[in-house]
């Protein structure tokens, strides 16, 4: 029995260790293979070249800024729902969530359609002698980036200012510190860890985003690491590759260390896991201050996140583009071309196909995973969740030019679908395995053990024990694969051959060829299927809910279902 469990552990530790390690040792190889043997010549020769330092230059300046932009935003809005006793905060903070919940191509889309030169916000800042605003520019990457990053730092301060003693408060203001001066030196000191790790999570974003950086990047000049080394991939040339892989090793060393910081601000942010959050107001604001809070930040958000999504939607019915919106030039042409065109019917079904298979295999393996690391585990499921974890971390472009070097070298994986179904999986395995970690929590050993003492096998256990426990969280957490898969462009960006195009590079595509409102009505097209889809599931896992309701739950199990996708993200970092 030894000897099998020695044999098995064995042979899983060297399936992981080909699909996570080998493609990433494969690309570091890359990146010091040279003509005459190997060097870091081709470091040499990057940093030899300008465009490199531009890149590093502008990767750092964007990420930065972006994260400040974020950072305030986030920690606003999260005292804002946390301390005053507005009223409408779910509806405020649904505002907020929704670059959360779309791609951040699909955003940038519909800041450009407000934003585009003849546009009515533009013709609106001329009337009053302002200069026009331009999203192709650094200023707009960093407009864009702060926006979709927005909820990472709100999520990971709101829990925490909630559970902050109001002990430490009164204390303060016994010793005579004022209700602003409590706040500055108590609150915020007390949820300094939480708006660390936001700030981190936001700038491990900026440096991962391919989107953005090439939507509005591109056809700029504007070049950063992840765009760069996109350019250095597609490109001629016999040293393209290697030059293409030494930036992905540069790229991920910032990513694992930005992790590794993550890891240390979790840590400190999980003190606090036992403390109950109070959910009553601590500032009480007088009815009209109160009523121009709520109006004005329903207001702000509402700019921010709802009005380009109506000026898309408005523009994807525009028969030319750069025209005045007018009744005349209104048209049902590019929604028909959507719905008729052969390798846009093609691309959404390549990204079903890729969403579901990934989707499905990670439920499988990750749910496999988390039962056995419940259970002791081996070797083989310990190396499993650090290479995944690993592979989350690191950039997608990154990922996907290691999938290159490695799949390529085996006939019928590159060029087809089956490498993005393996590059999928390798990047949102880790997702599946925490959620379903943590939905491991509320089986309690007794339950198990009173279903072998019964004579049930692991069948009928799985069946009427563990699949109703797990089901909510593991929902969940598939959720977030399946839309992260659906919308998925960064790795389809180099990954996918003319007949393999996925709904994200379809977009790119049309973006990038001048076919604006074709872009406009594929992005509202995905828009409503996103929110459909996150509709259906919340209503599954209501009543996933429901049921499992009648079953005992350990208290590791509780937690609002609103933040359990970023503390998965937390929980992957460290």
């Amino acid at each position: 029995m030894k000897k099998r469990n020695w044999f098995v552990q064995a042979a899983g530790c060297a399936a992981v260790a080909f699909v996570f390690l080998l493609p990433l040792f494969r690309l570091a190889l890359m990146s010091v293979t040279q003509n005459a043997g190997y060097g870091f010549g081709n470091y040499l020769e990057l940093f030899r070249e300008p465009r490199t330092l531009r890149a590093i230059g502008n990767t750092v300046a964007i990420s930065v800024a972006s994260t400040a932009l974020s950072a305030v935003l986030g920690v606003l809005l999260a005292f804002l729902v946390a301390y005053l006793n507005i009223k409408r905060k779910r509806l405020l903070e649904l505002l907020a969530l929704v670059p959360f919940i779309l791609p951040s191509y699909v955003v940038t889309i519909s800041w450009t359609s407000l934003l585009e030169q003849n546009g009515g916000a533009n013709r609106l800042l001329q009337l009053l002698h302002l200069p026009a605003v331009s999203l192709y520019s650094l200023g707009g990457i960093i407009f864009v980036l702060g926006l979709c990053n927005v909820p990472l730092v709100y999520l990971t301060t709101v829990d925490t200012l909630r559970k902050i003693p109001r002990d430490l408060e009164w204390a303060a203001r016994a010793s005579g510190c004022g209700r602003w001066e409590t706040l500055w030196r108590i609150d915020l000191v007390q949820a300094r860890p939480a708006i660390a790790g936001g700030c981190v999570l936001a700038f491990l974003a900026c440096v991962d985003n391919f989107a953005v950086p090439a939507f509005l990047g591109i056809p700029a000049s504007i070049p950063v690491l992840s765009t760069y080394i996109y350019e250095k991939a597609i490109g001629f040339g016999p040293d393209s590759f290697s030059l293409a892989a030494a930036l992905s090793v540069l790229l991920s060393v910032v990513a694992v260390s930005g992790s590794a910081a993550m890891s240390v601000f979790a840590r400190k942010t999980k003190r606090s896991e036992s403390i109950r959050p109070d959910f009553s107001a601590r500032i009480v604001l007088g009815r009209g201050a109160r009523r121009a809070v709520e109006w004005t930040s329903l207001a702000v958000f509402a700019v921010l996140d709802l009005v380009p999504f109506v000026t898309m939607t408005a523009a994807s019915f525009q028969d030319l583009y750069g025209r005045r919106f007018s009744a005349a030039n209104l048209t049902l042409r590019n929604y028909e071309f959507v719905f008729t065109s052969d390798g846009v019917i093609r691309a959404i079904g390549n990204s079903l196909f890729l969403a579901l298979i990934t989707c499905a295999v990670c439920i499988v393996v990750g749910t496999a995973a988390a039962y056995g690391k419940s259970h002791g585990g081996g070797a083989h499921i310990r190396l499993l969740e650090s290479c995944a974890s690993l592979t989350y971390a690191i950039p997608g472009i990154v990922l996907a030019l290691a999938m290159i070097f490695h799949w390529s070298m085996i006939p019928g994986i590159y060029g087809s679908l089956r490498i993005l179904v393996v590059a999928y999986i390798t990047r949102y395995l880790i997702v599946q395995i925490k959620g379903s970690s943590a939905a491991m929590l509320s089986v309690h050993p007794a339950l198990e053990e009173a279903a072998r003492v019964s004579g049930s096998g692991k069948a009928r256990m799985w069946q009427r024990i563990l699949i109703p426990l797990l089901f909510r969280q593991t929902i969940s957490s598939s959720l977030l694969i399946f839309v992260s898969s659906l919308t998925e462009m960064t790795l389809s960006s180099i990954l996918a051959a003319a007949g393999t195009k996925t709904i994200g590079l379809t977009i790119f595509d049309f973006q990038q060829s001048g076919d604006y409102n074709l872009a406009y009505a594929f992005s509202v097209v995905i828009v409503i299927l996103i929110l459909c889809g996150y509709g259906l599931v919340q209503r599954v896992g209501g009543a996933g809910r429901k049921k499992g309701d009648a079953a005992q739950r350990s208290p590791g199990e509780a937690g609002s279902y609103r933040s359990e996708t970023l503390k998965k993200m937390e929980e992957t970092a460290s």
